[in-house]
C-alpha cells in the first residue's frame, strides 16, 4: 500500500485501529513526498516574503498545495489533533523520520535514536504520545523501529503478535502480517462498530491465533497469523465454544458474538 493507509472514505475510528507493515515502497513513498513537501513550503515561505515586500495591497500569496498530511498519512494526522501534538512537533517528527530514512538509519534503529539528542527523542516521544522518555538502551530493534514509523506502520520481527513500540508493548488486530482478505474482512465485520466493541473483537480474535499472554509475555501461537484458514479454523472453535456456554451467556452477548462471529466466516468463506 502507499503511505495514505487506508482508503479515505473510511470511517476515521477504522483508520485509528488499522496498523499495517510497511511495504517495499513505504520509504521511497515517503522521501518523496516529504521533499515534494519541503519544495512547497519553501516556494510559499518565499512568495510570502515577497509579498510582504511589495506595497501592492492585492499581491497574491502562494501556499503549500501539499499538506504535512501527504507526507504523515491520515492516521498520523488524525491521532495528532486527538492527542493534541503540535504543528511544531509534527514537522519535526516528519524531518526526523526523513533523516532516518535517508541516511539508513532504519538498518540499525536504536543506534540512529541514539543519536539524536535529547530535545529530538522529546519529538518523537510526544509524536507517539508516549508516557517516559526514549531511552534507547533499554530497548529492542523492533521497539526503536516501530518509534521510526508513523501512526499506521508497525513491524513485528518475532511474529509474537505484540508490537514493541519503544519500551511499550501493544496488540493489534487484524496483525501486521495478515493476509489482505483478513483485512478486507475486519473492515466490514466492524465498519459500524463503536469503539468499546471494537477493542473487544481485537482482543478476542488476538486470543483466538495468539493464545493467552500472562505477565506481558506471549503465548503460544495457536495458528499461523499469515494463514487464512489459521482464522477460518480459530472461528469454526469460536462458534462452537459459542454454542457450548451459551447457557451461560445473556441472550444480547449470545447474539451479538455469533452475528459477529458469523459474519467473520462469511467473509471469509
Amino acid at each position: 500500500m502507499s503511505i495514505q493507509a487506508v482508503d479515505s472514505t473510511s470511517p476515521s475510528i477504522q483508520r485509528r485501529h488499522y496498523t499495517q507493515n510497511p511495504d517495499a515502497n513505504f520509504f521511497s513513498d515517503f522521501k518523496a513526498a516529504y521533499a515534494h513537501y519541503q519544495s512547497e513550503s519553501l516556494s510559499a515561505a518565499s512568495a510570502n516574503a515577497d509579498a510582504s515586500q511589495s506595497s501592492t495591497a492585492d499581491t497574491p500569496k502562494n501556499s503549500s498545495s501539499s499538506g504535512l498530511a501527504d507526507v504523515m498519512g491520515l492516521t498520523f494526522t488524525e491521532l495528532a489533533a486527538i492527542r493534541g501534538t503540535g504543528a511544531n512537533d509534527q514537522t519535526a517528527y516528519a524531518e526526523i523520520l526523513n533523516r532516518a530514512y535517508s541516511q539508513n538509519g532504519m538498518d540499525d534503529p536504536v543506534a540512529f535514536l541514539k543519536s539524536l539528542s535529547p530535545q529530538e527523542r522529546s519529538i518523537v516521544q510526544r509524536a507517539h504520545s508516549l508516557a517516559n522518555s526514549i531511552d534507547p538502551s533499554t530497548m529492542s530493534k523492533e521497539g526503536a523501529y516501530n518509534l521510526l514509523l508513523p501512526d499506521g506502520y508497525q513491524v513485528d520481527f518475532n511474529h509474537d503478535g505484540i508490537q514493541e513500540v519503544g519500551a511499550a508493548r501493544t496488540i493489534t488486530f487484524p496483525p501486521v502480517d495478515a493476509p489482505e482478505q483478513l483485512r478486507q474482512a475486519w473492515q466490514t465485520a466492524t465498519q459500524n462498530m463503536d469503539e468499546k466493541d471494537r477493542a473487544l473483537y481485537q482482543m478476542r480474535m488476538h486470543t483466538m491465533i495468539y493464545g493467552i499472554h500472562i505477565d506481558d509475555q506471549p503465548g503460544r501461537t495457536l495458528a499461523a497469523a499469515d494463514q487464512i484458514d489459521s482464522c477460518r479454523l480459530g472461528l469454526d472453535k469460536s462458534l462452537a465454544w459459542l454454542e457450548y456456554t451459551k447457557a451461560s451467556l445473556s441472550v444480547e452477548r449470545y447474539e451479538r458474538d455469533k452475528a459477529f462471529f458469523s459474519d467473520m466466516k462469511r467473509l471469509l468463506a
